[in-house]
């Protein structure tokens, strides 16, 4: 069975409950003292499958080519998952409103499994095969009280300095892409 440690909670080795091939394994650290009290989920996604970058949804969207292209729009800088997920909504409408249909996302309700989770295990399939880089850091926007987060570049990985941050971008808090005009 896989484990990881829980982020908030360096010294608890957390045991996995695999859900499938599109979500990849579940990891509930059941301790109270988070930074949202109670207790706190995350997923690991699947790798992908032998000799291809993507599969299933991510390979019918295209994701393989969406993702890095919304990354080439912040050339040489660190992006945070967010602003990642805010210009893709913006740059594929149409795939965007098909992934909340199917998805939703926790802005709208509480769900276990959201197009956040997807796209950014889509994001991590593309990090394990060399198609961008992975770097984690402080978490400004919607999801700051993870306190960290998923920063995303194209590769050769950019210094760390230059980052784009949430909270730099000067996007509200509560906004939803494709809820809220642009």
């Amino acid at each position: 069975m896989a484990f990881q440690v829980c982020p908030q909670q360096p010294f608890e080795e957390i045991d996995g409950v695999w859900i499938s091939d599109e979500v990849g394994t579940e990891f509930t650290c059941p301790r109270a003292d988070h930074v949202t009290p109670g207790p706190f989920t995350w997923f690991s996604s699947p790798p992908p499958p032998p000799g291809t970058d993507l599969s299933g949804i991510a390979e019918e969207l295209g994701l393989g080519v969406e993702l890095p292209a919304v990354l080439k729009q912040f050339a040489g800088t660190w992006v945070e998952y967010g602003v990642v997920e805010r210009a893709y909504a913006l740059a594929n409408p149409k795939d965007w409103a098909f992934l909340m249909d199917r998805y939703s996302h926790s802005a709208v309700a509480p769900k276990r499994y959201t197009v956040s989770a997807f796209l950014a295990a889509t994001l991590g399939n593309l990090e394990r095969t060399g198609v961008v880089a992975f770097h984690s850091g402080p978490a400004t926007g919607r999801w700051s009280y993870n306190g960290s987060i998923s920063y995303w570049a194209l590769p050769p990985a950019p210094d760390w300095v230059d980052r784009q941050s949430w909270a730099d971008s000067g996007q509200p808090l509560d906004y939803v892409p494709g809820k809220t005009k642009d």
